[in-house]
């Protein structure tokens, strides 16, 4: 009998453990590296939220990832509003093809961690250097080596720039809350609401009550009983700012020299900043939207759910070689999409999905898992997603700017204004190969 193969993986997000599922399910060893426990995820403040789309959701639930398929709260449409500075908008409501769903990042990560545990996966509680990946390469005893660590690691310098390929993305300010709501209230729709200063999204989600540090370090006892919280419905709301509009928040929230950072450099994105901040969006909503803004100021936030966040797009080559051995990176680490294309979470569930499998298929004829068939599976999924996502992504970024001819933006307006041209765009949000045709008229 051949030895099972194995695999490590360097990052606890979406993509890495979307993978990691799918290769537990198709007999690898896996070990998987990760910066956090599972309650100190749930300690936390909360990450960027991502709306799972309904053929992304079918994915998850064939990997037996859909933890929640009976409590998230389902988005059935969508709901789309261009407002221009001047004279009439233009809005569409059209049903999705399936039902979207959405979960903190913080529950998702975690039990999603936790189920890779159950599967059989190895778990390893350490933050990891380009060192260590050095390390483990150099070993020779893992068939295949993935990065896919977040956009914020220091492994992502791993890979290098790719000026040949963009992802679609522009640098954003994004700023998210989770809004307490009475069930009965709660949307059945994804909102999307756009125009010159950004976007906002408003859609259900299932968040949860960020565990106490004492509740984490009574959870991490090396004899405590598995983490099980209470997840409940609310809303998700996210503002896109594009950096210096009106919708940008943070200027006025950090007047200092600080640039967004603590007196140790780390990132300002929870706690006070993040409440600081919101109030501010919020005072900036009311003359964008005064009901939405209403709406908000009327609901209270979910301590633990506030965030600010800058991002600044990068895209990088998916393989590289390290101690000899092909790398591969997915996820943030190599590629930023734009986050109002509504796309992060099928972005990531693809490229996973797509590698795991063209590796089944190489393996089928017992071909070396190697640099070539890495480049050429990365290739696979741009080819079937990659490419649509992004130019999606560059729709959306340039949709306002200016430089897309008036007889696309015309012709868009025309198709979107009939029910079969507001469903094909909810077909295309849900698979964006199906929109390019609309993205090209």
């Amino acid at each position: 009998m051949n030895p099972a193969l194995r695999a490590v993986v360097f990052g606890s997000g979406h993509s890495a453990l979307t993978l990691a599922t799918g290769l537990l399910a198709d007999g690898w060893l896996v070990d998987v590296f990760t910066r956090h426990s599972t309650p100190e995820i749930l300690g936390n403040g909360a990450g960027l939220t991502q709306l799972t789309l309904p053929s992304v959701h079918a994915t998850e639930l064939a990997l037996g990832l859909g933890l929640w398929q009976h409590s998230a709260p389902p988005a059935h449409q969508v709901r789309m509003r261009m407002q221009p500075p001047e004279g009439e908008g233009l809005e569409f409501t059209a049903p999705l093809p399936g039902a979207a769903v959405a979960v903190d990042h913080r529950l998702k990560s975690a039990y999603w961690l936790q189920h890779v545990a159950d599967r059989g996966g190895r778990v390893h509680e350490r933050t990891c250097t380009a060192g260590d990946v050095a390390g483990f390469a150099a070993t020779g005893l893992h068939d295949l080596i993935v990065v896919a660590p977040g956009v914020d690691s220091d492994l992502r310098h791993l890979f290098t720039p790719d000026p040949d390929r963009t992802g679609g993305a522009t640098d954003r300010v994004v700023v998210q809350v989770h809004l307490t709501v009475p069930e009965d209230d709660l949307p059945d729709q994804a909102q999307v609401l756009t125009c010159p200063w950004g976007e906002v999204m408003v859609y259900p989600v299932l968040t949860v009550d960020a565990l106490t540090p004492t509740q984490v370090r009574a959870l991490s006892a090396a004899d405590a009983p598995p983490v099980h919280v209470t997840p409940f419905a609310a809303v998700c709301v996210q503002v896109m700012a594009r950096p210096g509009s009106p919708l940008d928040p943070t200027c006025a929230a950090s007047p200092d020299m600080t640039k967004g950072q603590t007196g140790a450099g780390l990132p300002r994105r929870h706690g006070v900043h993040a409440r600081t901040v919101w109030a501010r969006v919020l005072e900036r909503l009311h003359a964008l939207d005064p009901v939405l803004a209403a709406w908000c100021s009327d609901h209270d936030v979910v301590a633990g759910s506030e965030l600010v966040r800058d991002i600044h797009p990068q895209v990088r080559k998916a393989v590289t070689t390290v101690a000899g051995k092909p790398v591969v990176g997915i996820g943030d680490a190599t590629m930023t999409v734009e986050h109002a294309s509504g796309q992060g979470a099928g972005a990531s569930t693809w490229a996973a999905s797509t590698l795991r499998d063209q590796i089944r298929q190489q393996r089928q004829v017992n071909l070396p898992v190697d640099a070539e068939f890495l480049s050429g599976a990365w290739e696979a999924y741009w080819a079937r997603h990659g490419q649509y996502t992004s130019a999606f992504g560059g729709f959306v970024t340039a949709y306002w700017s200016g430089f897309l001819p008036e007889h696309v933006l015309s012709a868009f307006a025309q198709t979107v204004a009939t029910p079969e041209g507001g469903g094909g765009w909810a077909a295309g949000l849900d698979d964006p190969a199906r929109m390019n045709h609309l993205l090209t008229l």
